[in-house]
């Protein structure tokens, strides 16, 4: 068996921390950002009953890289906050600014347009759909650098969320065109607390959910 070069294991050590020192400087850049927006957007949440998320999870992502012809797999973080019009409406619309990192990768940013059933954003179970353009700010293109960002979200009582989607197309400069997947477990904190309305307080009352509290209606929920 051949042993290792002392310079060979060098080179594996530094490789290995400068990873490591990426993926901290990924993790910071992104809290930096959500924690930013999220002061920015304090006043108006303050002064007035909208619709209003943020959420934090995890999961797992698949991003292609066009130099070598293959998926590149890593696990992921995600951190997401965002207003929109009246939660007791049928359909609300909103927007949203999501960071997810991805693991020995980095970090995307992408500013989105969500259109959501009232039921998600009252907290109950519902669907939302995020669309917008996203700056991917790791590799030297390989990757996609602004791509069209896609997320399919199914809300369920109690905060908890799944969200899949992916990125597709390229809407400005020469690098590659972005193709990539990633599924999220979610817990969003405004819907589990001030937005929250429904079944649940069954076992938790919300005494002044955001909006105002609607009449029980059956079936309530996903459609409207």
């Amino acid at each position: 068996m051949r042993s290792r070069s002392p310079t060979s294991a060098l080179t594996s050590l530094g490789s290995g921390r400068s990873s490591r020192r990426k993926t901290r400087k990924s993790l910071a850049f992104a809290f930096a950002v959500a924690s930013s927006a999220a002061c920015m957007m304090h006043a108006d949440l303050a002064s007035a009953d909208v619709s209003s998320w943020l959420s934090v999870g995890g999961g797992y992502g698949l991003k292609h890289d066009d130099d070598r012809g293959r998926y590149d797999g890593a696990a992921s973080a995600s951190f997401a906050l965002g207003v929109g019009t009246d939660p007791t409406k049928a359909v609300v619309v909103g927007g949203l600014l999501r960071s997810t990192t991805y693991f020995s990768l980095g970090t995307d940013l992408g500013l989105s347009a969500r259109i959501a059933s009232g039921g998600f954003a009252r907290g109950q179970w519902g669907l939302a759909l995020d669309v917008g353009p996203m700056w991917r700010t790791f590799g030297h293109g390989q990757y996609g650098r602004w791509p069209i960002s896609a997320m399919l979200v199914g809300g369920a009582p109690w905060g908890v969320q799944l969200a899949v989607g992916g990125e597709v197309l390229r809407i400005a400069g020469e690098d590659a065109r972005a193709r990539g997947v990633v599924a999220l477990l979610e817990l969003d904190l405004l819907r589990l607390t001030v937005m929250r309305q429904g079944a649940t307080d069954r076992w938790w009352e919300n005494p002044s959910p955001a909006g105002g509290r609607m009449a029980s209606r059956p079936l309530a929920g996903l459609l409207w």
